[in-house]
This record gives C-alpha cells, structure tokens and sequence, in this order.
C-alpha cells in the first residue's frame, strides 16, 4: 500500500464529486456596448458634456444549454452577462461630477463536450436537477473606453457606450462517483481562537 505524508492507504472509498468534461477559456472584447439608464439618471446622461467611466462590475452570469443535433455529447452553452457601470457624467469642464448607474448584457455562445447521459438527478437538496451545469469563472472586467453619444437631430437624448474587455473560463460539469483512496479522516492540527484584541491592537500588529 502507497503512503501520503507517511500515512498509510487504508481503503478504497466511493466518493461522488463534479467532474469537469470540457472547458474552454476567453477573452473578449465587447466593443461599444450601449448602457441604459433609469429615467433620473438617463435625464442626468442627457445634460452631460463628457462621461467617464469609474467602475464595472459583473452583477449576473445565466445560461441556456442545449444538446447540438446529430453531435452526441456536445452541446451549446448560451452565456448571459449582465453588467453594471458606474459613469461619472461632467455638465462643464472643472465641475463636480454627477454618478449614475447604468446596465448592460451580452451574450457568448461556446460548444462544449458534456458526455452523452441525459439523466436527471433527485435528492432532499436538489431535487429534479439536470446533471449537466455550466459554471463560469469571470475576472473583473476592464473598461477600455467610454463615449458619450448624441442621437440623431432633433431628439436630445445620449447614449453610453462603453468598450469592456472580459476574461472568463466556463465548463461542463457534471457529479459522478469516483473511486479514491482513503488515508485518514482530515483532523485539523489548528487549535480554534477568539481574538478579542481592540482595532488598534490589531492595526499595530499589521
């Protein structure tokens, strides 16, 4: 029997976990998606001379998946980014600037090898649950440029249109039983503690 850290292989355990089928990395550039704003704010675009952009956030990653007809075990993942700009919105040159929020989504659609089952999963927590899922990892995304645009004569009202880069991984997944070692039950060597030092206490140990 093989050793881990000098403990002994004691036996074989059945264990289910999430098993990754297919991955694939990104990295887009989503060039002058327009914002939309609430009616105070878009009153506030509208007024604006130049815009800059502060922040932006990912709020909100959905998905749609379907199997690809006559490619069994593939399927095609709709993914639904929502996000949300922070813009400051400058009347003149030199002025305090007005913060307002706007909102905006894409979509990116990757094939991906999920494996052919089709089954569904029933438990206490989960129940009636498709096995295959689809989570994403996103880095923060980027604002690579912001412009503020006019509509056409005569109307008065100004778009937002920002260039965002996004980095992202999503894969396919799904819970399979798998066959591990066991070497020992994990006991944590650390001893639980109650810090009970005051802020300044623990500023100066910084």
């Amino acid at each position: 029997m093989s050793d881990f850290n000098g403990k002994p292989f004691k036996e074989a355990m059945c264990i289910e976990a999430m098993r990754v089928f297919d991955s694939c990395s990104s990295q887009d550039c989503l060039e002058d998606l327009a914002f939309t704003f609430s009616e105070a704010d878009q009153t506030v675009i509208n007024a604006a001379a130049y815009i800059k952009s502060t922040c932006i956030d990912v709020t909100d990653v959905s998905f749609a998946i379907s199997p690809v007809a006559f490619n069994h075990g593939f399927y095609a993942v709709d993914v639904t980014y929502t996000f949300r700009a922070q813009i400051e919105a400058y009347e003149v040159a030199g002025a305090a600037p007005t913060v307002v929020y706007g909102t905006s989504s894409f979509t990116k659609k990757v094939i991906l090898f999920g494996s052919d089952g089709g089954t569904q999963r029933f438990s206490t927590c989960e129940p009636n649950q498709i096995v295959t899922t689809s989570p994403t990892s996103v880095a923060a995304p980027m604002c690579l440029d912001a412009k503020l645009v006019a509509e056409p004569a005569p109307s008065e009202e100004k778009n937002v249109l920002i260039t965002i880069g996004l980095f992202a991984i999503i894969q396919l997944s799904r819970p399979v039983p798998i066959m591990v070692p066991v070497y020992d039950y994990c006991v944590p060597g650390k001893e639980c503690s109650t810090n009970s030092d005051s802020q300044c206490e623990m500023f100066e140990k910084i």
